[in-house]
């Protein structure tokens, strides 16, 4: 879940910034501060995924707070200021802000640019999960085996055909082919959700992620019935349907698109990340 906190001596816009931050992302809300120094110390106590900053600040300017906390910190930081300085705007973005909001305070420009760091931190989240996953996998490789990187490329490949590259979740489930690879003995589902969650606090996102990953495996189980029934002898049917899925839930499946059936077909989540393990060392 993503936290805000906010920085600012002028109640009123406080008082605004909670407003946005209760209404557009409930719950996200952890704390606020008038100066420098408390937000310092809340800050490193707290770390929040986003800071709201206000550059001028009564015992600190906001570019001085960033060089403290950056020491502990490297989540989203947001500069808020009336000053309208290029060379002063240049220096935050140095000091690895994300944007930079000018007062007055606009509504749909705050939601907008909190939506756009939240995203951000989400993929730089994930690429330091998937580095993460890639250095366990190539300590674990043997010198002959192929680089991650080619595992990498492949599934992408294999899942592009399948129609779910670029979904929700399809990121993940690349992770967890990759992880699953790395694995000596039999793995459980619930060790290799967890696997994919890297921060103390992310125990908490195990079943968004599991969610995720089965989200996209059921996107790419229903396209291949909804092709098995237009066209039985297509060769991605033929070469996949069985191979990834249990066959006798997808002929479930295919009746109940059709409605022969009530009942849908279930998919089988690890059997869909070893297959694929299988169908991309082929």
């Amino acid at each position: 879940m993503t936290t805000i906190y906010i920085v600012d001596d002028d109640p009123s816009i406080v008082t605004i910034l909670k407003d946005i931050s209760n209404k557009y992302f409930k719950g996200s809300l952890i704390g606020s501060s008038s100066n420098g120094e408390d937000a310092i110390e809340e800050i490193k106590m707290l770390k929040p995924n986003i800071v709201l900053l206000d550059f001028l600040l009564p015992d600190k300017d906001g570019l001085q707070v960033i060089k403290v906390i950056r020491e502990e910190y490297d989540q989203g930081i947001i500069m808020i200021s009336e000053v309208s300085d290029k060379q002063m705007i240049a220096k935050a973005y140095k000091k690895d802000i994300e944007f930079f909001i000018s007062k007055p305070i606009n509504v749909v420009e705050v939601v907008s640019v909190i939506k756009k760091v939240i995203e951000h931190l989400k993929i730089k989240g994930a690429l330091s999960q998937f580095e993460d996953v890639l250095s366990i996998l190539k300590n674990n490789l043997g010198s002959e085996e192929k680089p991650a990187i080619r595992y990498e490329e492949k599934l992408k490949k294999l899942y592009s055909k399948l129609g779910i590259i670029g979904s929700s979740g399809c990121e993940e489930l690349i992770k967890a082919v990759i992880w699953s690879k790395s694995q000596e003995s039999d793995y459980s589902l619930s060790d290799m959700y967890k696997a994919l969650i890297s921060d103390e606090d992310g125990i908490q996102q195990i079943d968004a992620v599991k969610k995720r990953i089965g989200r996209v495996i059921t996107k790419a189980f229903k396209s291949m019935a909804s092709l098995g029934i237009e066209d039985s002898m297509n060769p991605l049917f033929e070469d996949y349907a069985s191979q990834l899925f249990d066959f006798t839930e997808m002929r479930k499946e295919m009746k109940n698109i059709t409605g022969e059936s009530k009942q849908p077909g279930k998919i089988h989540v690890k059997q869909f990340i070893e297959s694929s393990l299988v169908l991309i060392e082929d």
